[in-house]
């Protein structure tokens, strides 16, 4: 376990730097891809071959449903909200039009130059500078999430953005995990931490996440902030993350689109 000393910054400090991570890497997503990111108060969205509302701080269920439906605005949402005890779906769940989805929690601490207890000595962790080695970490990613959000293009493009690093893991030799960083302006934005399976129930995750912590403090950041899905929020708790916020996927489901579908 990861034994942090005491938190210095408030629950709304954390949650700000979390919606900025959020922001942060929605937007570079938006750019990557060619996507239209658009913005108001409240409301951000994204236009392109990635269609997503991915931000939304609103009670106005009818006003979002009307604009999803007029097609002024894409049909997944993601709701953000730092009350872990509401439910800002509620009043969206309540039209019948909406289906849930796959909800993350909002996880920061301050970084500190706390060691994990000392890794297994056939794990290695290093950040990612050969493009042999970006292509067996965007590969790791893409298995881990089973979800091939991206071409090696895209991750060669990412390695060039500043600030913006990716960390390998090996055991025994072979590729076993890998995450991304993004360096905001006082913190690192952690995401796509992805273990393979067969190397799952080694901390290999912790180590990830603290060769990118490291990196961090080496340029100055002094909060590490990160998405938990639920199958990974205990192990991000056990390293020293804190629950700060969480996100709510929905999807507006109409039954005409659900005849024809």
């Amino acid at each position: 376990m990861r034994h942090c000393g005491e938190n210095t910054m408030t629950n709304k400090q954390y949650a700000d730097a979390i919606t900025r991570g959020h922001f942060l890497y929605w937007d570079m997503l938006g750019n990557l891809r060619g996507n239209e990111n658009r913005k108001e108060d409240g409301l951000r969205w994204m236009t392109g071959d990635i269609f997503y509302t991915y931000y939304a701080q609103t009670s106005d269920a009818e006003g979002i449903v009307r604009r999803m439906k007029d097609g002024e605005i894409p049909k997944n949402l993601i709701l953000l909200t730092d009350d872990l005890e509401a439910d800002p779906s509620v009043p969206f769940l309540a039209t019948g039009l909406f289906k849930t989805g796959l909800g993350t929690t909002g996880m920061a601490h301050e970084l500190m130059d706390t060691p994990l207890p000392k890794a297994d000595k056939r794990l290695n962790i290093f950040r990612v500078r050969e493009v042999s080695q970006l292509k067996t970490a965007g590969a790791i990613i893409n298995a881990a999430f089973e979800y091939s959000l991206f071409s090696f293009a895209h991750y060669a493009e990412m390695m060039e953005n500043e600030g913006q690093f990716f960390y390998l893991a090996e055991f025994d030799g072979l590729p076993a995990g890998a995450c991304m960083s993004q360096h905001g302006d006082d913190y690192v934005n952690i995401s796509w931490v992805g273990t393979l399976p067969g190397n799952r129930k080694r901390g290999i995750a912790g180590y990830l996440i603290q060769a990118a912590e490291r990196e961090g403090m080496r340029h100055g950041k002094t909060t590490g902030v990160l998405h938990g899905r639920p199958c990974a929020v205990n192990a991000y708790r056990r390293i020293g993350y804190k629950d700060i916020c969480r996100t709510i996927d929905l999807e507006l489901c109409l039954e005409e689109e659900k005849e024809h579908g």
